[in-house]
């Protein structure tokens, strides 16, 4: 993996524009909505780049003030917005009613037609990807629309062209579609992913796979050309298998949470953080996974608003691999 390479990392996919109501009030009586951004892909570059890594994203925006606003605030947390299509159109907007036990969260989409879903895949330059150590992608974007999907398959066929590492974090949504939809809609990428994320939720709900989490991920390793798979199974922790038969488990870290979302971006971006660095060291990825996706559910937003101190500080305070 070449170290010259301008970014760290690149990403590409749709970023929303976020309303949340006050806590305590419903979204029928909101009088005021908080406005802030978020997107799965957005938020792993986000939370490398306040660690200094050189990161960029792309996406299809409008040239409107919502548009603006997205680009805007990536570029203020040090992310690189240079290659976004910029476009007609809208953006995606989600609504949340934030919950209180034992009332849950409550997540409302509007985000049909909106620029990203209908991006033309002819219309990005796959090789932007051979100037990045790693590609991010997730299960997302592909499910927006066929052209979206397109996209991920050219950037990611590019990044293997040019011997970068393919990240995907499998992240199924069900309000896009079904499981029989995802599990044929995302296998072209894993059949070109280096490191693969998954829920063992996502990996039942899919994929039928239940049982020991070894198994779980054994499996997955066989659906995919990963080296790495990267189980995450909620308060339990997570656990990593690598195709040479290496396991490793790490518990998760107690913490009382303020905000949930983005917390498996989180994770994400913690366990590339240390990749990027050594390979070779699942133990302390998986550490700092588990460490920044606890500090990030400390922290209102999609985005987790960190120092390179504060994962320092939190790391020596995270449970140590189970094995």
């Amino acid at each position: 993996m070449s170290m010259s390479r301008r970014y760290d990392l690149i990403t590409f996919g749709e970023t929303m524009i976020r309303l949340t109501a006050e806590l305590g009030t419903r979204l029928e009586e909101a009088g005021a909505l908080r406005v802030t951004i978020g997107g799965t892909e957005s938020n792993v570059a986000v939370a490398l780049a306040r660690l200094g890594r050189q990161t960029a994203w792309f996406s299809a925006l409008p040239e409107n003030p919502l548009g603006y606003r997205i680009a805007g605030e990536l570029r203020r947390h040090g992310v690189n917005v240079d290659h976004i299509l910029w476009t007609s159109g809208r953006v995606g907007l989600y609504f949340m009613e934030p919950g209180a036990a034992p009332r849950p969260t409550r997540v409302l989409y509007d985000r049909a037609d909106s620029a990203m879903a209908r991006i033309d895949p002819d219309a990005i330059d796959p090789s932007i990807v051979s100037d990045a150590r790693i590609l991010h992608l997730t299960g997302i974007t592909p499910a927006l629309a066929d052209g979206a999907a397109a996209a991920c398959l050219r950037l990611a066929d590019a990044a293997t062209q040019a011997n970068v590492p393919v990240s995907f974090d499998v992240n199924y949504r069900a309000r896009l579609w079904t499981p029989d939809e995802a599990a044929r809609g995302i296998q072209p990428l894993l059949e070109r992913t280096t490191l693969l994320f998954c829920g063992a939720a996502d990996a039942s709900t899919i994929w039928g796979l239940t049982g020991e989490p070894a198994s779980v991920a054994l499996a997955l390793l066989d659906r995919s050309s990963a080296q790495t798979v990267i189980l995450t199974l909620g308060e339990h922790g997570s656990l990593a298998l690598t195709r040479d038969g290496r396991r490793f488990e790490q518990s998760a870290v107690a913490v009382e949470p303020v905000d949930a979302v983005g917390a498996g971006d989180a994770f994400a971006a913690g366990f590339l953080h240390r990749w990027l660095d050594d390979a070779t060291n699942i133990p302390a990825a998986l550490h700092s996974a588990a460490t920044l996706a606890a500090i990030k559910m400390t922290i209102y937003g999609d985005n987790a608003i960190i120092t390179p101190d504060d994962l320092t500080l939190f790391d020596q305070a995270a449970p140590d691999i189970v094995r």
